[in-house]
């Protein structure tokens, strides 16, 4: 009976104090938390010091270690480029040609672009310059100057530079279309040739032979008389 009192005296204590310890709580909590905090601070004060007594030999070892690794990858760069060395100037070599062949497609691109314009405009200039030179020699011609057969000889000549110029004009546009009928032509009239006189060799082969035996002949006797005259 005793016991059975003391126990519900115990868990009555108890349970009295379970709620003061609740309703006090969060100031518990607060507390703890603010004695956690104030360690930490303590802490980090105590690292920050060191930190900022040692700084300079923080420096210095950041500042070796960084010029190590610097040095380092410096020299396994050069080790590399050492290696592949001849492979880049290959590289390189064949980039700037590269480059050189498509500036020079480029160009002549834009030349065949023009091609007509140009052209064109060279034309225009020609006509102005022509009729220029025209209206001077009939200004000089209605000043007196005498002139029918120098204005026939004048018309001559322009009419046979314009008659040169369209067809160097054309020869120009068409050079390597006649280069190639010329090549093709003469081609045709060597093998022609050749084909003639071989056609006539095998025809009179018997008389060649026979020309080529007189031939031999004459040399050999004419030998045989030197030596005989050198004998003597």
């Amino acid at each position: 009976m005793q016991a059975c009192a003391r126990g519900v005296l115990t868990r009555t204590s108890l349970n009295d104090k379970r709620r003061a310890l609740r309703r006090h709580e969060r100031k518990f909590i607060d507390l703890q938390s603010h004695v956690r905090g104030n360690f930490v601070r303590k802490a980090i004060d105590k690292r920050y010091n060191v930190v900022s007594q040692r700084t300079v030999e923080f420096i210095q070892t950041q500042a070796q270690a960084r010029g190590y690794l610097v040095r380092w990858r410096i020299q396994k760069t050069k080790e590399s480029l050492h290696n592949v060395l001849p492979t880049f100037v290959s590289l390189q070599a064949l980039s700037r040609g590269y480059l050189v062949r498509l500036e020079f497609s480029r160009k002549q691109q834009i030349l065949r672009n023009v091609e007509s314009q140009t052209i064109l405009f060279q034309s225009h200039v020609r006509g102005y310059l022509l009729r220029d030179r025209d209206k001077a020699f009939r200004r000089r011609l209605g000043k007196g100057e005498p002139g029918v057969a120098l204005l026939q000889a004048r018309a001559r000549g322009m009419l046979a530079r314009l008659e040169f110029l369209g067809i160097k004009g054309w020869l120009v546009q068409e050079g390597e279309f006649i280069v190639d009928l010329q090549s093709r032509i003469r081609g045709h009239l060597i093998r022609r040739t050749h084909d003639d006189k071989a056609r006539h060799y095998r025809e009179n082969m018997d008389k060649v032979i026979k020309i080529q035996s007189l031939v031999r002949a004459k040399q050999q006797g004419e030998a045989y008389k030197s030596l005989s005259t050198q004998l003597l």
